[in-house]
């Protein structure tokens, strides 16, 4: 072989093999610079729709809702009132209003009736044949979450403070013909305090309402249900 022939083989090989590896090294580089861009674009598109929907880990998102409770329970007469009433059966609806930046409090609106039948022993030994009171109230109300100092895995304790507009009617039947003295309807501010614990959309608890002559302990169950969320 010409030695003229060979090296100039051994050159054209040796530059072939360098043109090779420069050029595979650039399209290495070429990728890996493509996938860290495609990376970064990723995380940039992730972290602004994140940030559109307030749900980035960095910045603290304030949701809330409001929600409709329905109860139904049980009213016991306390002190003079328990002397002409028996226990009554109580019926109500409460709009609450949670936000996170308001916790741990629940603010919230109240309705209640009640309906307390006549004493046996005290219709009876005053002729009567139906003495019943009915109590209807709204207001506000004011619920503090006590998870923080109260822990539980399964329930929510809470505290619950209640003022209300009450307005009480009788129904009396034969009106008295005697001198037989008792309470006549009226309206009045009522003040309840009470605690319960919440599983999962239950509510269950217990409240004494101070409402003069017309106080009251009343065990009751809520249920609530979204309207809707922000």
């Amino acid at each position: 072989m010409n030695i003229k022939n060979f090296n100039a083989s051994v050159f054209l090989l040796i530059f072939t093999f360098l043109f090779a590896g420069k050029s595979s090294s650039f399209e290495l580089n070429n990728v890996s610079l493509n996938y860290k861009n495609s990376s970064i674009f990723r995380k940039n598109t992730n972290d602004t729709i994140k940030g559109k929907l307030g749900k980035s880990s960095v910045r603290k998102t304030n949701v809330g809702g409001l929600f409709i409770a329905p109860s139904i329970g049980v009213s016991f007469p306390m002190g003079k009132f328990g002397d002409y009433s028996n226990a009554g059966l109580l019926y109500g609806a409460k709009a609450e209003l949670a936000y996170s930046r308001l916790y741990p409090f629940i603010f919230g609106f109240v309705y209640e009736y009640q309906k307390f039948p006549g004493n046996g022993e005290f219709t009876t030994s005053n002729s009567l044949t139906q003495y019943d009171t009915k109590i209807t109230s709204i207001g506000g109300s004011l619920d503090i979450v006590l998870n923080k100092f109260l822990h539980s895995n399964f329930t929510t304790p809470v505290l619950m403070l209640e003022v209300k507009y009450a307005k009480i009617t009788k129904d009396i039947s034969p009106l008295p013909v005697n001198n037989l003295v008792i309470p006549g309807d009226a309206n009045l501010l009522t003040y309840s305090g009470g605690m319960g614990f919440t599983i999962y959309i239950l509510d269950l608890c217990v409240k004494y309402t101070y409402a003069s002559e017309y106080s009251n302990l009343t065990f009751q169950a809520k249920f609530h249900f979204p309207v809707f969320k922000f």
